[in-house]
């Protein structure tokens, strides 16, 4: 509590204020002011303090000139709160910190000089100087918020036959906004704007090189509003652009998935009833469209300079993922001969929009993203599965929040832009397909586990998250959470190679049991 909180009428602000005061007696800068002398001493220097002070403009552009009377003045009613020179010392208060906002113009200090007013005021409500301290707060403005102005500072794109992902890299977080464009009557040109934002140079000489493929149905021009305003033609896309904002650094990922082939079969009917269902009772959808898996990309969480989750032992979340990643790449390959590509293979640092570009490109079937959790209480032990969605409760925001390394406030918007983006989808293939892979793979690790470690499993179930990683694959894909690191005796299991392998065949057997779900029924 201090002199910059909420102010409080009445005699309880100025024992607040007398009372944080007294702290200062404590510190070493105002210890030689209470060493016994009399108040009008101690009152006076701080008089002096404050005349050399205003009749010296070269002193007045230091801070520490400044700091070193108002320490006077709050020593003297630390040790003399009821002395006949209190009313004065808070009204000398108010007017030095208003010098020092005038030179410094940090808002900070602006607010301490209007508390120290107010203080007055409600403690001397009928004082000498209570008239004047209410004038000097009338004239004393609030600061204004400055407009912050975003740069984005660089465009980088990546182009292949049927998807091109565009980077607007941002020197701060962004907001936008996303409309048809009022120009096109045919509804086919989609308009994003960026408010109080511009271009350096270097990103309008990358707006020049928006030349390849699908890059030319997108145009970035100036607004006539401080802003800027990207157009894309969004004629026979397969789908609707994905535009993600990110955090840590601020960019806008934007995502095209390449124009509908000619010749493509209608949309298929409602799934029957009669089709088989999930562990988790949903409905597989996979037997109306078909699909071939023949590519899985395995996604060890974190790596290099990223350590993810530490234990209190000093295991880290990246050794045990990476591990239990290329158990699960020889098991698939083994077993099921298919092709697995590994978002990392060693201990490097691999930015959360690369490890969807690795899959998005390589037009990847499956995406398994591996993690292991952390939780407060460290007795909360288990294991999540999550798929792509709203936050199912505040703990699986918590989580995103930890993995996409944001704060839970940039969750909260980034929360808001996939209820829009899941608007847009409606309940499309690949969400669907991702449900069904949750469910399988965890009934896999209650069975699985428990039967090969003999490890009784804390199921806490199936969930929804937004997920970066999970936002931005264009095919079905899940995040494990396979334990909690911060749980000693799970800690301690993370460690043995054998726990590391169960893991490892739980995901195996929960993506062979989606894979067997997915052929069609005879």
């Amino acid at each position: 509590m201090g002199l910059d909180q909420p102010y409080q009428k009445g005699g309880t602000a100025r024992w607040m204020l007398i009372l944080v005061l007294g702290c200062t007696l404590l510190s070493p800068d105002s210890s030689s002011q209470a060493d016994g002398r009399s108040p009008e001493k101690l009152f006076n220097a701080g008089v002096n303090c404050q005349e050399r002070l205003l009749n010296s403009p070269k002193r007045q552009k230091l801070r520490q000139n400044w700091e070193n009377c108002i320490r006077r003045f709050t020593a003297f009613l630390a040790q003399f709160p009821k002395h006949p020179q209190a009313e004065k010392s808070l009204f000398v208060l108010g007017e030095l910190y208003a010098g020092l906002y005038h030179h410094s113009n940090k808002p900070r200090d602006n607010e301490k000089s209007r508390e120290y007013y107010r203080t007055l005021i409600s403690s001397y409500p009928d004082g000498s100087y209570t008239r004047e301290a209410q004038q000097r707060l009338d004239h004393l403005k609030k600061p204004e918020r400055p407009v912050l102005i975003t740069t984005i500072q660089n465009i980088r794109h990546w182009v292949y036959p049927d998807y091109t992902r565009l980077v607007l890299d941002m020197d701060r977080d962004i907001e936008f906004r996303q409309e048809n464009s009022r120009d096109d009557p045919n509804g086919e040109i989609l308009r994003i704007t960026l408010n109080r934002t511009r271009l350096s140079p270097e990103a309008k000489k990358g707006v020049s090189e928006l030349t390849d493929g699908l890059l030319q149905r997108i145009t970035l021009r100036p607004s006539a509003t401080d802003g800027v305003q990207v157009y894309i033609n969004i004629k026979n896309l397969r789908e609707p652009p994905k535009i993600i904002p990110l955090s840590n650094p601020g960019r806008l990922v934007i995502d095209l998935f390449g124009p509908t082939p000619a010749g493509d079969p209608d949309p298929p009917d409602p799934p029957d009833p009669s089709l088989p269902k999930t562990p988790g009772g949903r409905t597989v959808v996979a037997q109306v469209q078909p699909l071939d898996v023949k590519t899985i990309v395995i996604d060890p969480g974190h790596g290099g300079k990223d350590p993810g989750a530490i234990g209190r032992t000093g295991v880290t979340e990246k050794d045990v993922v990476l591990d239990i990643g290329l158990r699960l790449r020889r098991l698939i390959q083994e077993r099921l001969g298919k092709k697995v590509i590994m978002t990392r293979e060693d201990d490097t640092f691999i930015p959360l929009d690369d490890r969807t570009l690795i899959a998005n490109s390589k037009k990847a079937d499956l995406f398994v993203s591996i993690h292991v959790n952390s939780h407060p209480q460290r007795r909360t032990r288990g294991v999540e599965i999550y798929h792509l969605g709203q936050s199912s409760d505040r703990h699986a925001m918590a989580v995103a929040a930890r993995e996409n390394n944001v704060s839970m406030q940039s969750l909260d918007n980034l929360d808001r832009t996939v209820k829009q983006i899941l608007f847009d989808l409606g309940r499309d293939y690949n969400m669907d397909q991702s449900q069904n892979l949750a469910y399988f793979t965890r009934q896999s690790f209650q069975t699985t586990l428990e039967n090969r470690y003999d490890y009784t499993v804390v199921d806490h179930g199936v969930k929804r998250a937004p997920f970066y990683v999970l936002l931005n694959s264009n095919m079905p894909s899940i995040l494990a959470e396979v334990s909690f690191i911060s749980n000693p005796t799970e800690e301690q299991l993370l460690r043995q190679s054998l726990y590391r392998q169960a893991i490892a065949e739980s995901l195996f057997q929960g993506i062979r049991a989606y894979l067997a779900a997915l052929k069609p029924i005879s």
